[in-house]
């Protein structure tokens, strides 16, 4: 039997936590998945990867807070906030669809303001 909804979000959101895209990538997304966002619409892994790579990227090692956590059926809800020293963010947010264990629609959003930890602001 496929895991939940809430399994797949929960798992998704604690290997992110500790770094691990890779074992999320494998564990948690479908090969086919679907990512909105700001500039597009992408398919596959291979965009989600590219996603945390530019994530991590503006806000290298960041504290993620998440405020809203909300599943119902199969899609899940998310709010978060992050601090790094180069930028950070409050109020991102994603939503995902999850379908036989496995993320099949990604949507994030979220808009980057200058860190309050950046001494050259």
């Amino acid at each position: 039997m496929a895991r939940s909804t809430e399994e797949v979000f929960e798992d998704h959101l604690r290997l992110r936590s500790h770094g691990d895209l890779d074992a999320d990538l494998e564990q948690n997304y479908g090969e086919d998945i679907v990512l909105f966002c700001e500039f597009g619409t992408h398919r596959g892994r291979g965009a989600i990867r590219e996603s945390g790579r530019r994530l991590g990227l503006q806000l290298p090692d960041a504290e993620f807070e998440f405020s809203t956590k909300l599943v119902q059926g199969e899609c899940a809800f998310l709010v978060w906030n992050a601090r790094s020293e180069r930028f950070e963010v409050d109020h991102g947010v994603d939503t995902f669809v999850i379908r036989d264990g496995r993320i099949t629609a990604q949507t994030i959003y979220y808009r980057l303001s200058r860190g309050s930890l950046d001494d050259d602001a």
